[in-house]
């Protein structure tokens, strides 16, 4: 077996798609099968040498491709109208230009699984296409991973909605839709993307976890109050400064903050000035740049009390490989109500919810995880152990091969 881990997110060590492709790596080696690991041209030293990744796709998924010079005489409302359109033909050329580079490896008759951790209306094109270039005899089957919402802000954007059901009208016509197969790491998302195609994706854990973090409470430490990932509007990081000051007059508990705030691309003014107020807050350390593995892990393993001030705008359906790992470790969490995170914690317990895109509301939540910590971190502990058992790479890799026929003979 031959496994392709075809991943255009994969540059450094921010993300999670160097830990995502890095379990499943390890475990595929384990089992004896060869493993390619394919990441953006400019993929850093690091991780390129961790993986034995090959510098691969030119664009990565993250990539903006500016409009043709002739654009700029248009108006704004167009040149916006225009940009996300542009920008689905750019990348899903550029991807099928890319993949087409495989097509000897794949046409060779070894048994072979090209994997897409992540994928979205910018890819899917691009990948059908590839895969209709095979030859038909060719065994190459292709697993795609979905992770994100087809609806970020229904209400006030439509084009990504219309672009998912361009693709997939497209793949149902296509005679490679035999070769693709679709999973994705929640039923929420299943169930949203039962709209554009009649066979449901199949669930799949998240891989990426690490054993419950059982060492025992020092009453004399301040707990520490975390918040890990990218610094984004989306996944609520602005409203921190003020949720975090709202705490600090709530409990009379000293508490302790270590924030990741690293920017990935675009940063936003709402950020930025959140990153401001927090440098200037005490008893606070923040981190400005990605974390390798142990510097990630360690950091995981500090942090007793998890803030994800996610918004709906994404995650009403949208997964959180932070949220896994911290529920992996047992710790304790603070979620946005109405998000794939706060149904789990409803269900199960360990957490706190928050009125999502409320910053007092936040800040109490935080307050109230602290009041309640020891009762809250018994219960994440419990949940941890049902929680490893199905998220986890072996697993990942078992449903993944259940999921397509033929491929477990």
């Amino acid at each position: 077996m031959h496994l392709i881990i075809a991943d255009h997110t994969l540059r450094n060590y921010q993300g999670h798609s160097f830990e995502y492709c890095k379990s499943i790596r390890e475990i595929a080696l384990s089992l004896g099968w060869k493993v390619s690991v394919l990441g953006i041209v400019d993929i850093s030293a690091e991780a390129k040498e961790s993986l034995q990744a090959e510098p691969f796709f030119k664009h990565g998924f993250f990539h903006h491709f500016p409009l043709p010079g002739v654009c700029r005489f248009f108006p704004e409302t167009t040149q916006n109208h225009l940009w996300g359109r542009w920008n689905f033909m750019q990348h899903n050329a550029s991807l099928e230009k890319d993949l087409c580079k495989l097509i000897p490896i794949c046409n060779n008759g070894e048994k072979t699984l090209i994997l897409f951790p992540t994928f979205g209306f910018n890819d899917l094109l691009g990948i059908t296409k590839f895969a209709e270039r095979l030859d038909c005899q060719s065994s190459v089957q292709v697993a795609l991973v979905k992770h994100f919402t087809s609806r970020p802000n229904l209400s006030k954007d439509m084009l990504p909605h219309s672009l998912y059901k361009k693709c997939f009208d497209y793949l149902k016509k296509s005679h490679a839709k035999n070769r693709m197969h679709f999973f994705a790491d929640s039923n929420d998302l299943i169930d949203e993307y039962l709209y554009y195609f009649e066979e449901p994706m199949k669930i799949v854990p998240i891989p990426h976890t690490s054993e419950p973090d059982i060492s025992p409470v020092t009453e004399d430490k301040p707990l520490v109050i975390g918040y890990m990932g990218d610094a984004r509007t989306n996944k609520g990081f602005h409203y921190l400064p003020e949720a975090l000051e709202v705490a600090r007059r709530t409990t009379k508990t000293d508490f302790h903050c270590e924030i990741q705030a690293n920017i990935r691309n675009h940063p936003e003014w709402q950020v930025r000035q959140a990153v401001r107020l927090l440098q200037k807050m005490p008893d606070t350390k923040l981190f400005h740049e990605a974390l390798n593995s142990t510097e990630y892990k360690a950091l995981m393993k500090r942090i007793d009390i998890f803030v994800l001030p996610y918004t709906l705008e994404h995650y009403h359906s949208q997964t959180s490989g932070v949220f896994s790992e911290a529920r992996a470790l047992g710790k304790v969490t603070v979620v946005s109500r109405g998000t794939w995170m706060a149904r789990e914690v409803q269900e199960q317990g360990g957490g706190v919810l928050a009125i999502p895109e409320d910053s007092k509301s936040l800040g109490d939540s935080i307050a109230a995880s602290i009041g309640n910590y020891s009762q809250l971190r018994i219960r994440a502990l419990e949940c941890a152990r049902n929680w490893g058992k199905y998220h986890n790479c072996k697993s990942f890799i078992h449903e993944l091969i259940a999921g397509i026929p033929g491929m477990s003979n």
